[in-house]
């Protein structure tokens, strides 16, 4: 059975996520207002500050990849996915599901690529403004590649992330909280340690103190940043970018991976 094109989990996944009708008048009034008014506007702001000089388009690319996709990625990818077990076993669902014809791989591919695509939707519609800073920035094909690759691991990673707390927790919320507490562990605990560190060794002793500090590395913030952030700088280090691009996309199917052989015990995994 295909992954993409018969596998009733992911269609399940999609007409739960994208279905508007589900939602209240309330609720689809406002995604009608960002969609019809907030984007395009944003647009019209953005590419403004692009066209009003050189410099502009190029700062423009690193914020947005830098401050906006990646909050998106972190934020909005593992929220998606650390429901996407325990909402089956609210609804008392999940051993049916287990028992069904679905090998495992399969119901872990489809609710993971369902639960993914809410984010990549999000982000496609920024590409065109990626594309057009890149291009009035002059940003090279090289740097432009490596950061939607990081962007797009990184959405991986945290996606997985989300799963692997799903299928560990009973509750929704409490699988909620726990990729939260991750999230903020990954996400700000790097920036802690470094000012511990740099409190440690003392500034005046330690130069450069964030390239040289390796667990800063792992926060996708940093990575993007320096990655776009400082492209006029003789000081820029892609190779962070690079290396973190190879973890992430190690570690989401190491996550993965991980749910999938759980899966095959069987219903049993649900008993205490």
């Amino acid at each position: 059975m295909s992954v993409f094109t018969e596998n009733p989990v992911l269609y399940k996944e999609i007409a739960m996520r994208f279905q508007l009708r589900r939602q209240s008048k309330a609720n689809r009034v406002v995604i009608y207002s960002i969609v019809g008014l907030i984007i395009p506007l944003f647009y019209w702001f953005s590419l403004r500050a692009m066209l009003h000089d050189y410099n502009g388009a190029r700062d423009a690319f690193g914020l947005f990849l830098t401050a906006l996709e990646v909050s998106l990625v972190v934020l909005l990818t593992p929220a998606m996915l650390a429901s996407t077990i325990t909402l089956e076993r609210e609804k008392q669902t999940w051993n049916a599901l287990l028992l069904s014809k679905l090998t495992h791989s399969e119901i872990v591919a489809g609710k993971f690529i369902g639960g993914l695509l809410p984010t990549l939707v999000t982000l496609l519609v920024f590409f065109p403004l990626n594309i057009a800073a890149a291009l009035m920035g002059k940003i090279s094909l090289s740097q432009f590649f490596l950061a939607h690759t990081l962007l797009l691991t990184t959405a991986l990673f945290y996606g997985a992330l989300g799963m692997f707390c799903s299928w560990a927790c009973r509750r929704t919320q409490v699988a909620t909280a726990a990729t939260a507490g991750l999230i903020a562990l990954f996400v700000l605990g790097s920036p802690l340690a470094l000012t511990l560190w740099q409190s440690v060794v003392g500034y005046s002793n330690y130069s450069n103190q964030g390239i040289n500090f390796f667990p800063l590395w792992s926060n996708p913030y940093y990575a993007m940043g320096e990655l776009t952030m400082n492209q006029n700088s003789s000081q820029a280090h892609p190779e962070i970018a690079v290396l973190l691009s190879i973890g992430s996309l190690v570690a989401s199917a190491f996550l993965l991976l991980a749910v999938t052989r759980k899966l095959a015990h069987g219903p049993k995994e649900m008993s205490a």
